[in-house]
Protein backbone atom coordinates (compact mmCIF):
# COMPACT_ATOMS: atom_id res chain seq x y z
CA UNK A 1 0.00 0.00 0.00
CA UNK A 2 0.78 3.37 -0.67
CA UNK A 3 -0.01 7.06 0.31
CA UNK A 4 0.27 9.93 -2.11
CA UNK A 5 0.12 13.38 -1.80
CA UNK A 6 0.64 16.41 -3.78
CA UNK A 7 1.15 19.96 -2.41
CA UNK A 8 0.97 23.41 -3.87
CA UNK A 9 1.62 26.88 -2.31
CA UNK A 10 -0.97 29.37 -3.25
CA UNK A 11 0.32 32.55 -5.09
CA UNK A 12 -0.82 35.40 -2.58
CA UNK A 13 -3.05 35.19 0.16
CA UNK A 14 -5.89 36.83 -1.33
CA UNK A 15 -5.82 34.03 -3.90
CA UNK A 16 -6.50 31.52 -0.79
CA UNK A 17 -10.28 31.80 -0.94
CA UNK A 18 -10.39 30.49 -4.34
CA UNK A 19 -7.90 27.88 -4.47
CA UNK A 20 -9.71 26.21 -1.71
CA UNK A 21 -12.73 26.35 -3.46
CA UNK A 22 -10.42 24.61 -6.01
CA UNK A 23 -9.53 22.51 -4.01
CA UNK A 24 -12.60 20.97 -2.74
CA UNK A 25 -13.86 20.99 -6.39
CA UNK A 26 -11.61 18.87 -7.90
CA UNK A 27 -11.04 16.66 -4.70
CA UNK A 28 -14.95 16.07 -4.91
CA UNK A 29 -14.70 15.55 -8.57
CA UNK A 30 -12.10 13.21 -8.76
CA UNK A 31 -13.18 11.32 -5.81
CA UNK A 32 -16.67 11.05 -7.98
CA UNK A 33 -15.19 10.14 -11.21
CA UNK A 34 -12.13 8.20 -10.14
CA UNK A 35 -13.32 7.03 -6.65
CA UNK A 36 -10.09 7.55 -5.04
CA UNK A 37 -11.19 8.28 -1.53
CA UNK A 38 -8.93 11.85 -1.80
CA UNK A 39 -9.09 14.13 1.00
CA UNK A 40 -7.51 17.76 0.58
CA UNK A 41 -6.01 20.18 3.37
CA UNK A 42 -4.45 23.36 4.00
CA UNK A 43 -1.31 23.63 6.15
CA UNK A 44 -1.61 25.92 8.76
CA UNK A 45 1.97 26.88 9.24
CA UNK A 46 4.81 28.05 6.97
CA UNK A 47 3.68 28.66 3.42
CA UNK A 48 0.10 28.59 2.12
CA UNK A 49 0.05 25.56 0.89
CA UNK A 50 -2.75 23.32 -0.69
CA UNK A 51 -2.55 19.26 -0.10
CA UNK A 52 -4.29 16.49 -2.02
CA UNK A 53 -3.62 13.12 -0.63
CA UNK A 54 -4.89 9.37 -0.85
CA UNK A 55 -3.93 5.72 -0.98
CA UNK A 56 -3.62 3.14 -3.16
CA UNK A 57 -2.11 -0.12 -3.67
CA UNK A 58 0.47 0.09 -6.07
CA UNK A 59 2.59 1.93 -8.17
CA UNK A 60 0.93 0.58 -11.00
CA UNK A 61 -2.18 1.85 -10.22
CA UNK A 62 -1.21 4.76 -9.96
CA UNK A 63 0.58 4.96 -13.23
CA UNK A 64 -2.80 3.98 -14.80
CA UNK A 65 -4.86 6.80 -13.16
CA UNK A 66 -2.26 9.42 -14.25
CA UNK A 67 -2.50 8.35 -17.13
CA UNK A 68 -6.90 8.21 -17.05
CA UNK A 69 -6.17 11.77 -15.62
CA UNK A 70 -4.24 13.44 -18.74
CA UNK A 71 -7.19 12.02 -20.78
CA UNK A 72 -10.52 13.26 -18.43
CA UNK A 73 -11.34 16.85 -20.44
CA UNK A 74 -12.91 18.41 -17.55
CA UNK A 75 -10.06 17.67 -14.78
CA UNK A 76 -7.75 19.40 -17.38
CA UNK A 77 -10.47 21.87 -18.10
CA UNK A 78 -10.31 22.66 -14.21
CA UNK A 79 -6.47 22.64 -14.19
CA UNK A 80 -6.61 25.43 -16.82
CA UNK A 81 -9.29 27.61 -15.23
CA UNK A 82 -6.75 27.81 -11.75
CA UNK A 83 -2.81 28.71 -13.33
CA UNK A 84 -3.21 31.44 -12.02
CA UNK A 85 -3.41 30.54 -8.32
CA UNK A 86 0.10 28.55 -7.91
CA UNK A 87 3.53 29.61 -7.44
CA UNK A 88 5.38 28.10 -10.20
CA UNK A 89 7.56 25.07 -9.78
CA UNK A 90 5.82 24.88 -6.23
CA UNK A 91 4.25 21.46 -6.82
CA UNK A 92 5.84 18.72 -4.78
CA UNK A 93 4.65 15.12 -5.24
CA UNK A 94 5.22 12.20 -2.75
CA UNK A 95 4.83 8.65 -2.50
CA UNK A 96 5.21 7.06 1.00
CA UNK A 97 5.63 3.40 1.49
CA UNK A 98 2.99 2.24 4.33
CA UNK A 99 4.29 -0.10 6.60
CA UNK A 100 2.30 -2.46 8.60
Amino acid sequence: MFYFERRITVKTVADMPAAVQFAIAVTSYLNKRHSLKMKTGVELFGHANLCWYFDTESLDKLTQLNATLMQDREYIQMLDRVKGLWVEGSVKDTIVTLLG
